[in-house]
């Protein structure tokens, strides 16, 4: 009804009409109800419901009703649309360290710059956390996708302003088109979903289409994690040993412990594939445990072949690297084999350093205290090795195999071995070259002072029995 004012009011009737002699209504008899302020709280809460309370944008619910309209608008227009799947890289990191309000407000000011850079006709959605969609309509061909994922590429290499903080925050992509990808408006998500993934693996701040191979991939990581899941009970894994050669002497000083695994629906799973795997569902705990058991009952009984200081590696991925009691349950593992804390030498690589936590130095330095060695793994790959270097407790630094294979073929690769080794000794540090395969590459490591090394020309990685001989015999593995 109008009020007398001139505005609408929303009104509830019951009521009749009542007419004149000509049968026309003259007026409304009953009970009227203003409802206004339900309408209005009714409109509030169909807001809530299709929309997200943060951003603002169309959640989960409205994005897949949106989606599922835009499917059918498409078939009936003979086009295709895109489905754009976003994520924000290290975005849990921000959470953990600057608080969740921080988080908050980066989400806020990522929706901005998502609806600033899309074409008008383009909707912007949050799915949850920081995932975001872009569905972007009347897809002539797959490349017309190409352009709006560049844009909201190039729109994230401005830092945000967060708290007086300028953060930068990249984002990964991952494309789906209908309808070569998909006819329902879940398969075009998964399907996205799976392609921005790819775009993670592959280093993130990109976008890639959704490919059939991806799905394959997907495909394969999840029988691998279904068939992780009770490998340990099973029996399903074992230990091979790789010696350690001191090369001024040729002997055996220790050994390296890698996992292997045997699954009867997979056969040998290479530890590249399902250790990343363990590591991000949680199992690379009770695994890595099981590990550090198997080889300090091993090394015992080897560790009076040899007149040298035996020692065992044993890599720390870095889920086992963020428990708390990690310090205690190795020493109690220690004490438990009655073997001294300096046998051990855990290794780490890159990835256990990178979130640059205090409590980082704090258990490598309790881990130092009472004996053990630590050993920055795979050195020369990463980004910041030089630096970890002055900054944390390490004994040893192993060469990666990358510059070892090419050290007679590649000056660089020659001349950034020497610099290693000699930086290393030069900050107290003992050097391991891994992947020495070769008579040639043994001669060179030894000109260069090197101290240690790992390879197929001393051993491959064998069983425990296998070390047991080596070390009796203590073969000789000197240059001739």
């Amino acid at each position: 009804m109008r009020h007398k004012d001139g505005h609408w009011v929303d009104i509830l009737s019951r009521a009749f009409l009542v007419r004149d002699e000509d049968g026309e209504a003259t007026r409304v008899v009953g009970t009227h109800i203003d409802i206004s302020e339900k309408k209005s709280q009714e409109q509030i809460i169909m807001h809530q419901a299709h929309y997200d309370e943060l951003t603002q944008l169309p959640n989960r619910f409205l994005a897949l009703d949106r989606l599922k309209q835009l499917i059918k608008e498409t078939k009936r227009l003979s086009s295709g649309l895109a489905v754009i799947f976003l994520d924000l890289d290290g975005f849990k990191r921000i959470n953990d360290t600057l608080g969740h309000e921080t988080g908050d407000k980066l989400l806020v000011q990522a929706a901005c710059r998502l609806k600033d850079v899309v074409r008008e006709e383009d909707s912007v959605c949050r799915l949850g956390g920081d995932e975001f969609i872009v569905l972007l309509g009347n897809i002539n061909k797959n490349a017309d996708a190409r352009p709006v994922a560049l844009n909201i590429i190039s729109s994230f290499r401005k830092p945000f302003s967060l708290d007086e903080r300028d953060l930068l925050v990249t984002c990964s992509l991952g494309i789906a088109i209908y309808p070569n990808d998909g006819n329902s408006a879940m398969e075009l998500l998964r399907k996205a979903d799976t392609a921005m993934y790819h775009s993670k693996e592959k280093g993130r701040n990109e976008f890639n289409y959704f490919t059939d191979s991806m799905n394959q991939e997907v495909s394969r990581r999840m029988e691998v994690e279904q068939q992780l899941h009770g490998a340990l009970d099973r029996g399903e894994f074992t230990l091979k040993y790789q010696p350690l050669v001191q090369l001024n002497n040729g002997c055996i000083v220790g050994v390296e412990a890698l996992l292997r695994w045997h699954n009867p629906s997979l056969g040998n799973v290479s530890p590249d594939e399902f250790i990343p795997i363990a590591e991000q569902t949680g199992a690379i705990i009770e695994i890595g445990n099981y590990v550090l058991e198997q080889a300090l009952s091993c090394v015992k009984g080897w560790v009076n072949k040899t007149s040298n200081e035996f020692r065992l590696a044993v890599n720390l991925s870095p889920r086992q690297f963020r428990d708390p009691d990690i310090k205690d349950n190795i020493l109690q593992l220690l004490r438990r084999h009655k073997l001294p804390a300096e046998l051990l030498e855990l290794e780490i690589t890159e990835g256990v350093l990178l979130e640059g936590s205090s409590y980082i130095n704090e258990v490598l330095l309790g881990l130092a205290e009472i004996g053990v060695r630590i050993s920055m793994d795979d050195f020369g790959t990463g980004y910041s090795s030089l630096s970890y270097l002055r900054k944390y407790p390490f004994h040893t630094l192993k060469i990666d195999r990358s510059f070892i294979n090419d050290i007679l073929i590649d000056q660089n690769d020659r001349q950034l071995v020497n610099a290693t080794i000699l930086m290393a000794q030069g900050l107290g540090l003992e050097v391991v070259a891994e992947g020495v395969e070769s008579n040639e590459q043994h001669m060179e490591l030894c000109k260069m002072g090197c101290d240690y090394a790992q390879g197929f020309i001393f051993s491959k990685p064998v069983d425990m029995k296998i070390i047991s001989v080596l070390l009796a015999e203590q073969k000789d593995f000197q240059l001739a």
